[in-house]
Formats: C-alpha cells, structure tokens, sequence
C-alpha cells in the first residue's frame, strides 16, 4: 500500500506542475507541497534513500522546466535572469546525477525556484509587487538567496531531517 501511495505521489507532481498554465496558483502550491511530503511516503519501505533522492531530481528538475515554460510567457520580464539560474542549477543536478553525491548540490543552489516564487508571488498579487520595484529587488533577491543556501546546506550538507533529527521520528527505508 506504501508504495501505491508514492507512485501516486509522483504522479500528482507530474500531472500538477503543467497545470501552472491553467490555475497556477494551485499549481505552484500544489506541486510545491508534493516536493515536500513525498518523503514521507518513499521512506516507509518502499525505495532506498539514495533511489529516492534521484527520483527527487528527476520530479524537481520536470518541475523547473515547466515553471521556466510559464516564466517565458507569463513572467517574461524576468525570463533571462530565471533562464541563467536555470542552468545554473542544471548544471548542479547534472554533476549530482554523475556523481551521486548531494552534497555538490550546496556549490549549485536552487536560486532558480526562489527566485521563480518570489516573481510569481509579486506579479499574482498585486499588494507584493513592491518586493520587485527598482528600490527593493536587490534586497528581495539577497534576501530569497541567503534563505535557499540555507536551506540547501541544511538539507543536502548538513543532512538534518526535521521529523528524525527533532521528533525521533526515524525514516524506514528500504534496504536499511
């Protein structure tokens, strides 16, 4: 049953994210919180951390094609620069994917989706829109860069888990 509910997780993060060009504020927080609590559902027996952590990518990176896609139409005043740090992380998820180590991930953060967020978040609702005016962009984006490093070092260096690590709430997965 475990893993019927993960294959449907995944299949949800397929389905959702392209649906950003129908309803994309339900798309992004939909497809965001996918991200977050597949996990829970791989780590009960059902994959082995590492096979988990590929499939993650590979889901993350699907993810960041079609926000890109969205960007190029919808937030295309800030496409060049989404564009850039696309390719940065591209870059990191390659050298992640050869080498299978995700710590590399720390030297390649994912500034790409912050960045993508905070474009989105103050073009969708106009009361935010001030996070992107000449005044307060650099400070918007130091701001939304020093929160994914990090969390990138929180997460792929130091590799501290939240339910593990503060509530004792070890992972059972597969093969372990």
């Amino acid at each position: 049953m475990a893993k019927i509910r993960y294959i449907f997780i995944l299949i949800l993060r397929f389905i959702f994210a392209p649906l950003i060009f129908i309803w994309p504020l339900t798309s992004i927080i939909v497809s965001f919180l996918l991200d977050v609590i597949d996990i829970e559902f791989a780590s009960r027996g059902v994959t082995t951390l590492k096979e988990y952590e590929n499939i993650d990518k590979i889901f993350d990176l699907w993810w960041y094609i079609v926000s890109l896609l969205y960007s190029y139409f919808n937030l295309s005043r800030w496409f060049g620069f989404l564009l850039i740090l696309f390719l940065f992380r591209l870059i990191g998820d390659m050298l992640f994917f050869l080498r299978g180590n995700r710590k590399i991930l720390i030297l390649f953060p994912n500034f790409f989706e912050n960045s993508f967020f905070l474009f989105f978040f103050s073009n969708y609702f106009s009361n935010m829109n001030f996070l992107v005016r000449p005044n307060n962009l650099y400070f918007s984006l130091i701001f939304v860069f020093i929160v994914k490093i990090v969390q990138e070092w929180w997460i792929h260096w130091a590799q501290i888990s939240i339910p593990e690590d503060f509530f004792g709430k070890k992972r059972k997965w597969r093969g372990v």
